[in-house]
């Protein structure tokens, strides 16, 4: 190979490589879009989305260039798929329809975002707790992954009912905390004690009521940190709307915990 031929081999690979990337491009300048701005996952029949603290707060959307950098003021267009929702151009959106779930997406300079889903529902005024708030568990030492509880579950419902609508709420916000000795464990703090969803092995304080309007945790105890002697913990869960406390929460559910030798 000649030592011209030799220096215009790399060349085409830069060129390559520059017009891959601007293949991921608009004309606009849009490299690409992050739609993840959506406060909360549900909204109420009649009402405007609002975010866990109650305050009525629009979509968002991060929009890049093609180098990565955050575009400002991108233009961001939000679009629902399904009928009963209103979106305005701040990105505001009120619900029209009585339940049921809405694709959104979010589009800018010719980019169209993956499709996200919101629930609406009608207001979740109705909590119905378990029939015993105390549960017990009698660990094993040395720890495995036997050391979890019975779940601890309620159902969300509301009272604003007609014909044979379903009561259950779904897609609601419920935040699960641990209390030990009187203090809340840090979310990250999974030295002793964690929580876990019915069908994971994964801690999470999230989560949104299912299909029939329950929420519900296990204690996962690692056995290996704890003193050989009786125990309890505090599990609650919270549920708000519009800034407060649905009738009901928060629950506490107490959880003795026992060690063999007990």
């Amino acid at each position: 190979m000649s030592r011209a031929r030799r220096l215009l081999a790399p060349l085409g690979f830069v060129v390559a490589g520059i017009l891959g990337c601007e293949a991921f491009t608009t004309p606009s300048g849009v490299g690409a879009l992050d739609f993840t701005g959506i406060p909360f996952p549900a909204v109420v029949s009649g009402d405007s989305l609002r975010d866990p603290a109650g305050v009525a707060t629009p979509l968002t959307a991060t929009v890049y260039d093609g180098s990565g950098a955050v575009i400002v003021d991108p233009g961001v267009t939000f679009v629902s798929l399904d009928t009963g929702v209103v979106i305005d151009a701040a990105g505001y959106l009120q619900a029209t329809r009585r339940s049921g779930s809405v694709r959104l997406v979010a589009s800018a300079g010719g980019l169209q975002s993956q499709q996200r889903v919101l629930q609406v529902v009608r207001d979740p005024d109705e909590i119905v707790p378990p029939a015993s708030f105390d549960a017990a568990l009698q660990y094993r030492v040395p720890d495995n992954s036997t050391n979890v509880s019975p779940a601890l579950s309620f159902t969300l419902r509301t009272t604003d009912v007609l014909g044979e609508e379903t009561p259950a709420v779904a897609g609601w916000l419920v935040r699960w905390r641990l209390i030990h000795d009187g203090d809340t464990l840090s979310v990250t703090d999974t030295t002793k004690f964690a929580l876990w969803a019915p069908g994971g092995s994964r801690h999470t304080l999230r989560d949104t009521t299912k299909a029939d309007g329950v929420s519900a945790r296990r204690l996962r105890v690692y056995s290996n940190g704890l003193p050989l002697q009786q125990d309890s913990i505090i599990v609650v869960a919270e549920i708000f709307s519009r800034g407060a406390h649905v009738p009901g929460s928060p629950l506490r559910y107490v959880v003795t915990i026992t060690p063999p030798s007990i």
